[in-house]
């Protein structure tokens, strides 16, 4: 099955260690074309036979990028890859494997790592869910920092929200789930997020806006993901914010007793990251 991957960058400093990580992958000779979607100032892309840059302009959010990466692929596959991410050797041979055993929406795992103490909260905080000590599963949704697509998928559940400024990838593979592809997580398709939320502030800042966003999908998807009924009532979840976070944290160190054994210290940084996303979630805005 020929592959088409698509990354949506914004003058990602690490553009370049991300196409090499990619190109050392076992079975990259499956990849037909390399779509880097955005703005590249630096350079960075180079001169590379396989990849090549759709340069936007200006900056767009990241599912108007991954649409025109989609409109322009060419591939039966669709494997979509933040910039951001340096896929972990053998990650490609894992995506290939679950869609040769029949998965049509298939996303890979983070690897608990960071470059300071606040990146690497907001990894086991923020993706708790898809790191790698978790055993691969069937999920209702899926993150598309590390995500693979089958085309016929998309031709049944159409294209990404580009009115969503986050949370599109959650609205998104839950459209996949309800068009009768249920997304798979395949944790030995690993990346390294090494992202730029490196401070309190900027961690904040992101799961707040996460939270607004998320709780927008949530709503809207309430049957398929269980969507308590306290997300219809902004002002209590501002009300309840450390109490909800208390409550997530516990319920992963219960679920991944792993992630208390080898990140007790990281323990603050996970609960900032709910109580950031809870006080977000508050904020209200459109269900």
């Amino acid at each position: 099955m020929d592959v088409s991957v698509i990354i949506p960058s914004l003058n990602s400093p690490i553009l370049d260690e991300v196409l090499a990580a990619l190109q050392a992958q076992d079975g990259f000779d499956c990849v037909a074309e390399v779509l880097v979607v955005g703005r590249d100032e630096a350079g960075l892309l180079g001169a590379n036979a396989r990849a090549r840059l759709i340069d936007t302009g200006k900056p767009v959010n990241p599912a108007v990028a991954r649409n025109i990466g989609i409109s322009q692929a060419a591939s039966p596959l669709l494997v979509f890859l933040d910039s951001d991410c340096l896929p972990r050797p053998g990650w490609l041979r894992a995506h290939l494997a679950a869609h040769r055993n029949g998965r049509a929406v298939v996303g890979g795992s983070v690897l608990p790592s960071g470059t300071t103490y606040w990146s690497l909260g907001y990894n086991l905080g923020m993706f708790n869910e898809y790191l790698i000590y978790r055993p691969s599963a069937p999920r209702a949704i899926l993150p598309t920092l590390n995500l693979s697509v089958e085309r016929r998928v998309i031709d049944g559940a159409g294209l990404l929200d580009e009115t969503l400024p986050r949370s599109q990838d959650m609205e998104w593979t839950a459209r996949m789930n309800r068009a009768g592809y249920p997304p798979f997580f395949e944790s030995g398709a690993a990346v390294e997020h090494r992202h730029n939320r490196t401070t309190f502030r900027a961690v904040w800042d992101d799961c707040a806006r996460s939270g607004r966003f998320s709780r927008q999908v949530r709503l809207r998807h309430s049957d398929l993901l269980d969507t308590p009924g306290l997300l219809r009532h902004p002002r209590l979840l501002r009300l309840l914010s450390p109490f909800i976070a208390a409550a997530a944290t516990l319920r992963i160190i219960v679920r991944q007793p792993a992630l208390l054994r080898r990140h007790l210290a990281s323990l603050p940084a996970i609960y900032l990251t709910k109580l950031a996303w809870a006080w977000g979630a508050g904020e209200g805005g459109p269900t």
